[in-house]
């Protein structure tokens, strides 16, 4: 097979197959827009409460961990708090109700789950006649109720509003779906809580056709983070100071206690100071003499002994305890200033994390992207029916292109057009060459075959493989240029 160029495959497509296929996946996008209910895409901002109550060296000085224990990825743990939450807020907002009603008449102002431990999907039918509503489960009424008011069933609870005045009577349905398997989907699929950057930021987005009920959802979960982190902080607040108190004790005894150990210290110096004052000599052999004499005579003085170990050790120093009795003061000061800050998280009524921006019912849906399905579409059309094009080309026992023409010609000196025309510029180029043509042409002199300096074939489309290999067999002693008509 000679050298296909990309030229080649251009010329050799099929062009009507390619519109076809670029047409009819155009219009399966088209379809695809017009019936799938658009889906919105609402999100909420929160700013997470990454704060930490208690300083390090707290921790430090107690020798233990003082709560909270500080993550490393803060933003990440507020995250996860936030996946928490969601399944609260789902039951709340009743996401395993599906409604099957008039949407054009009706709409679903409330819904909320009552029972949640239902494994298996229950269908309630829904019947309106006038402004009365009943539900029905088989042939049994189970709740009842008007527009604009909270009905109340044993597994559920919403409220319903009349969009247009109706006289006839309007059914529908209620399908309980089974609630963890509709928590799971919810939580993976249609609830997107991410970190915005490198911020404390997290956005909570929810995805629904029902894009007032997609930002309902969105922003109950923002609210109820919000009050959890209020009373997070008020809890561990709480359990902070007990801890700190605790500490605060600690330190008043080991203070009292090296205070102490310093009056002591003073005392025994000063008597030190007394003994030593009775030799003119000072600090001399006869003072410790004098010191042993007493220590002798009075062997049970223990006092005394102490006084002398001491003196000749030198081990404690009285501006060293001093100095810790200030240390300890200072950071005493530290834990009641904590313990300050903590009454005032406990006092507070804002908490540090907030609501950024809260979700508002978008305008144009998140899905279906109109431009990107349409755009894809047509290049999808168009690929699909070019490779059809080629595939089909190289399976098929006819030649009807460029490309198949040089599959099947294994002449070695020949050259191949794409139409007449571009062969006559050719021949302009050579005014003297003689030609053999193996049909007539008009306004061409056809030499023989013996006399010819080139070959000249025509070959008509759609003309068996067969039929061409030995077409061309005959013309494989000079150059041979093969023209596809």
């Amino acid at each position: 097979m000679k050298h296909i160029s990309l030229l080649d495959i251009f010329y050799s497509l099929r062009k009507k197959l390619i519109i076809l296929s670029t047409l009819a996946f155009l219009l399966v996008a088209i379809f695809y827009i017009v019936f799938t209910k658009p889906i919105y895409n609402p999100s909420a901002v929160v700013k997470v409460n990454v704060f930490e109550i208690n300083p390090k060296w707290v921790s430090e000085i107690a020798g233990q961990v003082i709560v909270p224990s500080t993550p490393l990825d803060k933003v990440g743990t507020q995250i996860e708090a936030i996946r928490i939450l969601m399944g609260e807020v789902f039951r709340e907002k009743g996401i395993n109700l599906d409604f099957k009603i008039p949407e054009k008449l009706l709409s679903v102002e409330e819904r909320k789950t009552i029972v949640d431990t239902i494994k298996k999907n229950i269908k309630f039918r829904l019947l309106i006649k006038g402004d009365s509503i009943f539900v029905f489960r088989n042939k049994e009424i189970i709740c009842k109720g008007t527009f604009d008011e909270t009905i109340n069933c044993s597994l559920f609870s919403f409220k319903l509003k009349k969009l247009k005045d109706f006289d006839k009577e309007v059914k529908g349905s209620i399908v309980y779906k089974n609630y963890p398997k509709t928590e799971n989907y919810w939580s993976k699929k249609k609830v997107s809580v991410k970190q915005e950057g490198i911020t404390d930021l997290v956005r909570i987005t929810v995805f629904d056709k029902d894009r007032f009920y997609a930002s309902d959802i969105s922003n109950t979960i923002a609210n109820k983070y919000i009050q959890w982190s209020s009373e997070q902080e008020k809890r561990i607040a709480k359990m902070s100071i007990n801890q700190l108190q605790e500490l605060l004790n600690m330190f008043d005894k080991s203070i009292d206690s090296i205070k102490n150990l310093a009056d002591t210290l003073r005392l025994d110096k000063f008597t030190l100071v007394s003994y030593l004052l009775e030799f003119k000599g000072g600090i001399s052999s006869e003072a410790t003499a004098e010191f042993i004499r007493r220590l002798i005579n009075n062997p049970n003085d223990y006092y005394l002994r102490e006084i002398i170990e001491r003196f000749y050790k030198k081990d404690i120093d009285f501006a060293r305890l001093n100095n810790h009795i200030v240390t300890y003061l200072k950071k005493r000061d530290s834990i009641l200033s904590s313990i300050l800050d903590m009454e005032i998280a406990m006092a507070k009524t804002v908490s540090p994390a907030y609501v950024a921006s809260y979700a508002s019912p978008p305008y144009e849906p998140f899905w279906p992207k109109r431009e990107v399905l349409i755009l894809f579409s047509i290049f999808t059309g168009l690929l699909f029916g070019m490779i059809v094009s080629i595939v089909y080309d190289f399976i098929s026992n006819r030649i009807s292109n460029i490309l198949q023409l040089k599959k099947w010609t294994f002449l070695d000196n020949v050259k191949f057009y794409y139409n007449f025309k571009d062969f006559q510029l050719y021949v302009k180029t050579k005014s003297s060459i003689k030609l053999h043509f193996n049909e007539s042409i008009e306004g061409f002199k056809n030499y023989s075959k013996d006399e010819a300096d080139e070959y000249v074939v025509l070959v008509k489309r759609n003309i068996d493989v067969n039929s061409y290999l030995e077409l061309i067999s005959n013309y494989s002693d000079k150059k041979c240029n093969i023209i596809l008509l």
